[in-house]
């Protein structure tokens, strides 16, 4: 395809007398392990990971310009047993002059109706990535664990499987999947030098427990004796494998972490309209969550849809947010002042008109009152009457109160705007086309000018009646 500006490509191969469109399911997913080398000895050995046969095969591509192999990903599909209904299809489009592939229902359907089924074989499970690779990761996941990453390990795992896949070249019964993935990604670790010296602290602060994150998986892969030293240094090649895991992987309720082509195509969302559940079986099936009209996009919540900084550093994308974090940050937060509210999803600014949440004058006040030593008796009072929801005596402190927490929040905000001004000004005197990702650092910058600005004329709105 040349243009994919607002392009259907349906995956269809065949019609039903009820309109379902389905994958043919002519062949089951099946595929035959490859060998490899333990590299950190200087013999050839082969191991459980892959049998004994060795064939020639050519490695995927990861340039940025390259084109994804979509319609390959489709055969690759229907060989393997996928199945499509309700006029489920990929609809391809150019963000920041980039490709992107999202799901749509082309006819539509009814709240409960099925749209996809993924066959459980071809599913990247980290449970079982684990069960194959054991004896084999051990030491990689001791020295993950040691970077404090232990509620990581089944990325990790997802991780060291796209690798493995990825060195088998077109070998691997994967290729026509990754083939179709991304090469152009917008995460945090895709961040060069320059675009995280534009970040705002928050923002900022996200994208590096990002960055940290993955130089702890890259640690923890030098134990891993199953890949090249080449694939090991190859930095655009590991960033490729860690954003496949952290975009497209979501947890189950069994505690496992999946990815399933195809249904990983699903775009964020909120509120949401697919829900993904497995069967006993492991097969993945999506179902509509309401009734859908023909050529709607079909959307999967990835979670906190009122923090697009999060999505942003995690997934690479901006989302149009009903509210957005006050961006206030506090460096060791009491437990008290995470009771009273002193959280990212609730300490809220309201895009369409700049209200605030209650949860943020309830820190704000409480962060005051915590620094005041003549004060210590009714910041107690204030916490009491927080937790047992007491609203009258809590109304009573925030009264008394209320000028200089309004006068601190303003300037806060105020602050918040000379910053994001001066990193805008920055951003537009360097050139966008050695520095791809600037357009969307752009834009996430005016979302917020936008979303504080009308803060802020609340709040000095405020002060003037007070």
């Amino acid at each position: 395809m040349t243009n994919l500006t607002k392009s259907i490509l349906c995956l269809v191969v065949a019609t039903t007398s009820t309109n379902d469109f389905f994958f043919p399911t002519t062949s089951a997913f099946s595929f035959q392990k490859l060998s490899t080398k333990q590299y950190s000895t200087p013999l050839i050995s082969s191991t459980q990971l892959f049998s004994t046969q060795q064939q020639q095969s050519s490695f995927l591509p990861l340039d940025r310009a390259v084109r994804r192999e979509v319609d390959q990903f489709q055969a690759w599909a229907g060989q393997c047993g996928v199945q499509a209904e309700n006029g489920f299809c990929l609809a391809g489009d150019m963000v920041d002059e980039n490709e992107d592939y999202y799901a749509v229902t082309s006819t539509g359907g009814a709240r409960g109706s099925r749209v996809l089924f993924v066959p459980g074989e071809m599913i990247l499970s980290a449970s079982m990535v684990a069960g194959e690779y054991q004896g084999y990761i051990e030491k990689s996941l001791s020295i993950v664990g040691g970077k404090g990453y232990h509620h990581l390990y089944a990325q990790f795992v997802l991780f060291l499987k796209i690798l493995v896949e990825y060195e088998q070249g077109t070998n691997s019964p994967y290729y026509p999947w990754l083939a179709a993935l991304p090469r152009a990604w917008n995460t945090a670790v895709s961040f060069d030098g320059f675009c995280m010296t534009c970040l705002p602290p928050y923002l900022k602060s996200l994208c590096e427990v990002e960055r940290t994150r993955f130089k702890g998986f890259k640690e923890g892969l030098k134990a891993f004796d199953y890949l090249s030293p080449e694939s090991k240094q190859n930095e655009q090649l590991l960033k490729f494998a860690y954003n496949v895991v952290f975009t497209r992987s979501f947890p189950t309720p069994d505690g496992d972490y999946r990815i399933a082509p195809v249904a990983d195509m699903f775009n964020h969302g909120y509120p949401d309209n697919v829900q993904v559940s497995y069967d006993q079986n492991g097969n993945c099936e999506v179902y509509l969550k309401e009734d859908v009209a023909p050529g709607t996009p079909l959307t999967l919540s990835y979670g906190e849809p009122t923090n697009p900084s999060r999505l942003l550093s995690i997934y690479g994308f901006l989302n149009e947010a009903p509210a957005a974090y006050c961006k206030i940050l506090f460096t060791h937060p009491s437990q008290e002042l995470k009771d009273v509210g002193y959280n990212s999803n609730r300490m809220l600014f309201y895009t369409q008109d700049g209200s605030i949440s209650q949860e943020v004058w309830d820190v704000l006040l409480f962060s005051r009152l915590e620094k005041k030593k003549n004060k210590q008796d009714m910041k107690n009072a204030f916490y009491q009457a927080h937790m047992n929801g007491d609203q009258q005596t809590k109304m009573s402190i925030h009264a008394e109160f209320q000028e200089e927490t309004t006068k601190a929040l303003l300037r806060h905000v105020n602050h918040v705007l000379i910053e994001v001004h001066e990193l805008t000004v920055k951003m537009n005197s360097f050139d966008s086309s050695k520095h791809p990702r600037l357009p969307l650092l752009l834009r996430h910058h005016a979302m917020v000018t936008e979303t504080f600005a009308k803060v802020r004329d609340n709040l000095s709105a405020m002060l003037s009646y007070q």
